[in-house]
Order: structure tokens, then C-alpha cells, then sequence
């Protein structure tokens, strides 16, 4: 018995360890780690204000709903990451989301799922290269490892960048203020096709927008973690000699340095 035990834990640690986890995901470096710089694109209110076709020459990262800007053929985004499916996302909500996904993000812009997600995302992004990715891991960053779990899908976006060590990332739309003191609100319209409208359409409500209280705990407790794994990656793009910076004008997100770019604000004419 003993030695079956062993035989498990050393398997166990041997898979959890290993190199291959996503062994295809080596070819990351050499396909966008020529970039001189990556932009993380959020799905913030500010969005709307901000010329971000300019970018559409740099590795572009886009995650979530952002499928849903206006400009998407023009950004040009490189990679479009998904977090993990979690509740209270149903399997038809999210055929219904990853379905108009696949309708309007650009052809050429690969898929990155989790590992959880990936037949799901074979059956509907049909023709497109899908990566995936899992939880669990840790940092130093390594995408053929489990990575870093995350509070917010940024968080992989930013293990990615740093992951093929783009020297300059530079974060647009991404402000967590709502979290805790703003209304729960994005550069797109809830009422039209959205994670948020297709789950109205099932009748699911949003934590997020009942939620009514200013500060309550539990968004407190989790903001927390998700400042110290931003702060976890600032230390170690610094380390791989890599810069960080916020450059939207209208975000009070101070994790790292600011260098707003006030020359993307639309209409200052």
C-alpha cells in the first residue's frame, strides 16, 4: 500500500511538474516575442474615449468581451484569452457568447482557452488556432506549465506578455475601481450581445449589478488578492528587465507606473 502511494504521489508531482503540460505553448516566444511592446486592451467605460486602432501593429491582447468593439478588424488583436467558465455561466450562455465570438473577432486571432474549455472552444471556434492554458501553477511565469491562477482574466493576459518578454506592456481599459465604489459598467452595452446580455436572456442575474452596498467584504477580500498577483508580476517583469505601465488617461489603477497617453483621447478637437 505504502508503495503504491508513493508510486501516486510521484506521478502526481511528476504531471504537476512537467515541462508538457502545454508543451505547444513554447512556440509563444518565438511568434510574438519579437513585439517591442504588448497592449492589454480592458473592457472599461474609458474604452470608448481612446483610439486604440493605433496599436493594431503591436501584440495586441484582448480578452473577454472585448470581440465586441467597434474597431475590432482594425486593433488587429494577436491573441484573445478567455478566463475558465465559472458560475454562474451556463453551457448555453456560453455557446451563445463564444458563438457570436467566433461571428465577429477577427479570423486570423487565435484562441486562448483553458484547459477545461477546450472541447467546447473546438466546437465552436471552428477554423481558428486554439491554444489552451490551465490554472494552478505559479510564478516564474511558464505557459507550457499550469500558470498562475488568476482574479481577473488581465492576469493571464499579463502572464502572457511577460511569458514571451515583451520589453514594453502597456495597459489601456483595465480600472477596478467598480469593484467596490463604481456601477458595474463596460466601453460595451449590457443590453446587447455581451456575457452580461446573454446571461439576461436566461434569466441569470449578476451579482455585480444587485450588488448595493459601497465596500462590501467579500469584493474587499478579493480585490486584495487581485492587487498582490499584480504586484507579483510587477516584481518579476522588473526583474526580467521588462516595464509595466498604465497609460489610459481616465484610470486611477496605481499598481503600476502611469504614463497616460493622452494623444489616444478621441475627438479633442
Amino acid at each position: 500500500m505504502k508503495v503504491l502511494l508513493t508510486k501516486i504521489k510521484n506521478r502526481l508531482k511528476s504531471y504537476f511538474s512537467s515541462p508538457n503540460v502545454h508543451k505547444e505553448n513554447e512556440e509563444f516566444k518565438t511568434k510574438f516575442g519579437n513585439y517591442k511592446q504588448a497592449v492589454i486592451l480592458g473592457s472599461g467605460p474609458s474604452i470608448n474615449s481612446l483610439d486604440v486602432t493605433v496599436f493594431k501593429n503591436d501584440f495586441v491582447i484582448t480578452m473577454g468581451n472585448f470581440f465586441e468593439h467597434p474597431d475590432i478588424e482594425k486593433i488587429n488583436p494577436k491573441m484573445h484569452i478567455f478566463a475558465a467558465t465559472h458560475l454562474p455561466i451556463t453551457k448555453k450562455v456560453l455557446t451563445d457568447w463564444w458563438c457570436r465570438c467566433q461571428e465577429v473577432l477577427p479570423k486570423q486571432t487565435p484562441i486562448l482557452v483553458e484547459e477545461k474549455d477546450k472541447i467546447k472552444a473546438l466546437e465552436i471556434f471552428k477554423g481558428r488556432k486554439i491554444y489552451t492554458y490551465s490554472y494552478g501553477g505559479t510564478l516564474p511565469v511558464d505557459f507550457t506549465k499550469k500558470i498562475l491562477s488568476p482574479w481577473s482574466v488581465t492576469i493571464v493576459g499579463l502572464q502572457l506578455a511577460v511569458y514571451c518578454k515583451i520589453p514594453k506592456i502597456i495597459l489601456l481599459g483595465i480600472n477596478h475601481d467598480w469593484q467596490c465604489i463604481q456601477p458595474y459598467t463596460h466601453f460595451y452595452d449590457h443590453d446587447k450581445p455581451s456575457l452580461e446580455y446573454y446571461l439576461k436572456k436566461e434569466g441569470i442575474k449578476i451579482s455585480y449589478e444587485e450588488q448595493k452596498q459601497p465596500f462590501p467584504k467579500e469584493r474587499l477580500y478579493r480585490e486584495y488578492e487581485l492587487y498582490q498577483q499584480y504586484e507579483s508580476l510587477k516584481k518579476e517583469a522588473a526583474a526580467l528587465g521588462l516595464q509595466i505601465v498604465n497609460s489610459d488617461p481616465f484610470s486611477h489603477f496605481d499598481v503600476f507606473p502611469f504614463e497616460k497617453r493622452t494623444d489616444l483621447i478621441l475627438n479633442q478637437n
